[in-house]
């Protein structure tokens, strides 16, 4: 009998943990749904990237470390296309109920920051928002 119980009191928790619909606990709250599915689809990558920029240095002029800023580079155009094009539509389409949804560049630079990577990182990202803003 006690399963019986616990079944439908499992499901009312699981209903209560939602917020109210558009508002911003709830925008937030879907975000980070989307940003948990784009992590499991593209953990290696996430991984790789979060070490070429944390060993990356802006003031080494060497041959190994402007490869390093070449794969580094590379590797966030991949990322942030996958991103652009799988990731944001779904936020969009998600949130479009609720009015204006935010900037392709403002999720991505939100999910690089709660995967860790350093601010240096992500404002680079986010120097390249208005391109990638424009075509969306």
């Amino acid at each position: 009998m006690k399963k019986l119980i616990a079944i439908p009191a499992l499901f009312l928790a699981a209903c209560a943990s939602q917020p109210k619909p558009c508002t911003a606990e709830w925008v937030d709250w879907k975000t980070q749904r989307f940003f948990d599915e784009f992590f499991r689809d593209h953990r290696e990558d996430v991984v790789e990237l979060r070490g070429l920029t944390a060993n990356l240095n802006t003031q080494d002029k060497s041959l190994g470390n402007i490869a390093v800023m070449a794969s580094a580079a590379g590797k966030a155009v991949s990322l942030g296309s996958d991103f652009l094009n799988d990731t944001v539509p779904a936020i969009n389409s998600a949130i479009s109920q609720c009015g204006t949804a935010p900037k392709a560049t403002q999720l991505f630079a939100s999910f690089l920051r709660r995967e860790g990577f350093d601010e240096r990182s992500v404002k680079a990202i986010e120097d390249l928002g208005a391109i990638i803003d424009r075509n969306t």
